[in-house]
């Protein structure tokens, strides 16, 4: 399928990256060089909530959870791969009267920005401040259900659905009907604290927001109660969003430098 062709590239381009940046004089800290030897690569484990910005946009945080491999490029600069799974909820009474469920999956290429590396000098602290971006994509199946009586009142994948053109947010469906999943590029932003629990352990906190290239991630589009399935149902109306405030622990692999 098109996402495990992408994931599989995307990982191929990483691992073939070459390592820079390891040049220069140890700083005072001890660990500075373990620092040097280890940071290459890295694997990361994380978990949080994510929250709706879209029609059915009332409260109604859900879990999520996923894996990472990371390269560093410097000091400064890392590259990270990422996987994620997890679910979107919200709801809307007014005029909707229904919540929804999105089941979704996400593969994204990252670009991360260490700011206290690049103003704090060469020495090296417990706690480090980075900003990101980049590119992805997501894949999903979203159900809207009715407030009271929770019957099934609006879906995104049904044994008529098709895909959309190529670049288009919605237009005539073209290739083979009965889709299982939708496929959107999703455009991550974030911010994220990380603090150093052993030379080879870090603990982190994350806030990314996510652009998605689609308004039915809730099942909806515009002020409408039909299915935003093909053209005739689908409204020129903004994209959706969502954020996600996660917690991670980073495992730095390697080996020990020499003593």
């Amino acid at each position: 399928m098109f996402y495990k062709d992408l994931l599989r590239g995307i990982f191929i381009f990483l691992l073939s990256l070459p390592a820079h940046g390891q040049g220069g004089k140890p700083s005072a800290r001890k660990n500075t060089a373990f620092h040097k030897e280890i940071s290459h690569y890295a694997l990361s484990a994380h978990t949080g909530l994510t929250q709706f910005y879209g029609e059915l946009n009332s409260q109604h945080m859900r879990s999520m959870a996923g894996l990472a491999l990371s390269r560093s490029l410097n000091r400064k600069l890392d590259l990270r791969l990422e996987y994620s799974f997890g679910k979107l909820g919200g709801e809307k009474r007014e005029f909707f009267n229904s919540y929804f469920v999105n089941e979704y999956n996400t593969v994204e290429l990252l670009a991360k920005w260490n700011l206290t590396e690049q103003f704090r000098g060469r020495e090296k602290g417990d706690c480090d401040f980075s900003i990101y971006g980049g590119v992805g994509l997501m894949v999903f199946s979203s159900n809207a259900f009715d407030l009271d009586t929770d019957q099934l009142v609006r879906y995104t994948n049904s044994s008529l659905s098709a895909r959309n053109p190529l670049f288009l947010r919605w237009g005539p469906p073209s290739g083979p009907m009965g889709i299982a999943k939708t496929r959107e590029g999703i455009l991550p932003v974030g911010m994220c604290l990380d603090y150093e629990l052993m030379e080879r352990w870090l603990l982190g906190l994350d806030f990314r927001f996510y652009w998605i290239r689609t308004d039915k991630a809730d099942a909806t589009s515009g002020q409408r109660l039909i299915n935003p399935e093909e053209a005739e149902s689908y409204s020129d109306t903004p994209n959706d969003k969502f954020s996600l405030l996660s917690v991670s622990i980073t495992h730095r692999l390697g080996k020990r430098p020499r003593r």
